[in-house]
């Protein structure tokens, strides 16, 4: 399960985290609903496919939304090679729950992109694998030990 990878990660890492255990939360919206303390720098990690390639996890906040054209850019393709993945894809061929994808690379093919927003902030809350778990952690850390680019990719 991507949750084993995932804490195999974190422990390995070296850094600090804090794993929250919740109710099952589905979206962003639902967190706020359900558990509104973890949702003060929340990421949302959205998922993608390069055409033929490897997997995209895009780390944006909240409900900001990602401009295709800025994440192409960011990962060196052309716009058309970009493809959205449906939840219940990235569940099936990755292995994240829904509602629980976070941006931790637990393949060889997926790379991750934070929006440059996430940067500075300090700590931050994602996705495990699990979406009855959040992990909690300096968003600077979470870049390191998710070698992610950084780049300007939101609307």
């Amino acid at each position: 399960m991507v949750y084993t990878k995932v804490i195999d990660m974190l422990k390995e890492s070296g850094f600090t985290y804090t794993v929250h255990e919740h109710t099952p939360v589905t979206t962003v919206d639902e967190a706020h609903q359900k558990v509104p303390h973890l949702t003060h720098n929340l990421l949302k990690t959205v998922v993608f496919r390069i055409k033929d390639a490897h997997w995209i996890l895009a780390a944006v906040t909240g409900n900001v939304r990602i401009h295709y054209k800025k994440l192409a850019d960011a990962m060196g393709v052309k716009r058309k090679d970009l493809r959205s993945i449906a939840p219940e894809q990235v569940e099936s061929e990755l292995g994240f729950e829904i509602g629980g994808v976070g941006p931790f690379p637990v393949r060889e093919d997926i790379r991750v992109v934070f929006d440059e927003t996430l940067a500075p902030l300090d700590h931050v809350f994602c996705g495990s694998g699990k979406n009855t778990r959040t992990i909690e952690m300096k968003s600077a850390d979470l870049i390191e030990l998710a070698k992610a680019r950084v780049y300007p990719i939101t609307k």
